[in-house]
C-alpha cells in the first residue's frame, strides 16, 4: 500500500520534502518511462554516474521496495558487487517499457500523501506541501529530488521492476 512505502521511506529519508514524496508516488505509478529515450545514451548516463559515485558513508540497501512492483536499484552497491552497467541498463530499459502509469491513480497518491501531511505523518508540515501541489503542474511532471534531499543522501539509483531484478540476482547467484 502506498501508505506503508511513504511512511517506511519518511523514517529511513526523514529529510524528505514534498518534492521528494511526489518523486517517489511519480515513480511509483509511472516507473522510470520519462527517463528512456535511447537505450545508448542511457548507458552511457549510466557509466559516467557510476564512475563519478563516491561512498555516501551509509550502508545502503541493493534495493528499496517503492511499490506497484517497483523498486530503487542502488548504484553504490551495484558497484561493489561488480553488477554490469549494461545489465543494470537493461533491467531499467526493460521496465521502462513495460511500464504504464496513470493520472488519474498518481493524484489518488497525492490526496493520500495530502492526507498523511495532515495528520502529522510526514516529514514537512502539510502547508509546505499544499505550497508545493499549487505550484505543481497540471500535466503531472516528473520532478527531481531536493536539493536538501541530495544533500544528505546522495541518491543514486535506478527504477526497475522487482520481479526482473530478483530473476536476475537469481541467475547471477547460479553462475558462481
Amino acid at each position: 500500500m502506498l501508505e506503508d512505502i511513504l511512511l517506511q521511506h519518511f523514517v529511513q529519508y526523514p529529510k524528505m520534502e514534498p518534492q521528494d514524496a511526489v518523486k517517489l508516488i511519480y515513480q511509483q505509478e509511472f516507473g522510470p518511462e520519462h527517463m528512456i529515450k535511447d537505450a545508448a545514451k542511457s548507458l552511457a548516463a549510466l557509466k559516467m554516474e557510476i564512475a563519478q559515485l563516491q561512498s555516501s558513508g551509509a550502508k545502503e540497501p541493493l534495493y528499496e521496495n517503492i511499490g506497484n512492483g517497483l523498486c530503487r536499484l542502488n548504484l553504490r552497491p551495484c558497484r561493489d558487487r561488480d553488477i554490469p552497467a549494461e545489465d543494470i541498463n537493461r533491467l531499467f530499459v526493460e521496465t521502462a517499457q513495460s511500464t504504464e502509469g496513470d493520472k488519474k491513480r498518481f493524484r489518488q497518491g497525492l490526496r493520500a500523501l495530502e492526507k498523511l501531511a495532515e495528520e502529522g505523518e510526514t516529514p514537512f508540515d502539510a502547508v509546505d506541501l499544499d505550497v508545493f501541489l499549487a505550484r505543481y503542474p497540471a500535466s503531472c511532471p516528473a520532478v527531481h529530488h531536493s536539493v536538501t534531499y541530495r544533500l544528505a543522501y546522495a541518491p543514486a539509483y535506478r527504477i526497475v521492476a522487482q520481479k526482473k531484478l530478483k530473476a536476475y540476482l537469481a541467475g547471477r547467484r547460479n553462475e558462481t
